[in-house]
C-alpha cells in the first residue's frame, strides 16, 4: 500500500494579495471560488495522491505564490481496517474479562460446596481407590465373547453387491459394450 499525501496550504508569497490568488488559482484550474477559499481557510482542494503527484499539485502552486506543504494522509481503508481491529480488539478483551469473571465466580462457588460438604475421614477415600483397583471387576466381566454369526442372507447380500459393482465398474469403462435401448 502506498503512502497518500494531501496538499495543505502554508502561506502566501510577500506582494500577492489574497484575492488575487484566489482568482488566478480558480482560473487556472477552472474550479468555483469558493472552493479556492476554503482552500485557503485549511480545507483539502486536491483528493490524497501519491508523493510524486502531490509534489507537482505543490509546484503548481508555488509558481501561483501559494506556499503549500504536504501532509501524511492515512488511507481511508486503513483507518476503517483499524477502526474495525480496534472493535475486534474490545470486543475480545470483554469477552475474556466475561470468562475470566465466570470462572472466578465457579471456582467461589466449588469453595462454597466444599466447606458445606461433611469432611470424610481419609482411611474411607483410600478404601474407595483401592476397592476400584481390584481386578475383581474385570473378572466378572466377559471380554472375549464370541463374534456373531452371519446368516446366508448376509452372505447373498454381499455377493450380490459385489457384482453390481462389477457391472457398474464395467459401464462407466467401456460405456459401448452396454446400450439400453428402450
Amino acid at each position: 500500500m502506498t503512502d497518500k499525501y494531501r496538499v495543505v496550504f502554508a502561506s502566501l508569497n510577500d506582494g500577492i494579495a489574497a484575492s488575487d490568488a484566489i482568482t488566478n488559482l480558480s482560473q487556472r484550474l477552472k474550479i468555483p471560488e469558493s472552493k479556492v477559499q476554503a482552500f485557503f481557510a485549511n480545507k483539502p482542494l486536491f483528493s490524497p495522491a501519491d508523493k510524486e503527484k502531490s509534489a507537482k499539485q505543490i509546484k503548481l502552486l508555488n509558481s501561483m505564490g501559494i506556499n503549500a506543504k504536504l501532509q501524511a494522509f492515512g488511507t481511508p481503508s486503513s483507518t476503517v481496517e483499524q477502526t474495525a481491529q480496534t472493535q475486534r480488539d474490545e470486543r475480545l478483551f470483554g469477552a475474556l474479562d466475561y470468562i475470566t469473571s465466570s470462572l472466578i465466580r465457579i471456582e467461589e462457588r466449588l469453595e462454597e460446596l466444599e466447606q458445606r460438604l461433611p469432611e470424610q475421614p481419609a482411611e474411607s477415600m483410600e478404601q474407595a481407590a483401592e476397592q476400584w483397583e481390584d481386578d475383581e471387576l474385570f473378572e466378572e466381566l466377559e471380554l472375549d465373547s464370541p463374534a456373531p454369526k452371519r446368516s446366508k442372507v448376509q452372505y447373498g447380500l454381499g455377493v450380490v453387491l459385489i457384482l453390481l459393482l462389477i457391472v457398474l465398474a464395467i459401464a462407466i469403462a467401456f460405456p459401448e459394450l452396454i446400450t439400453l435401448e428402450i
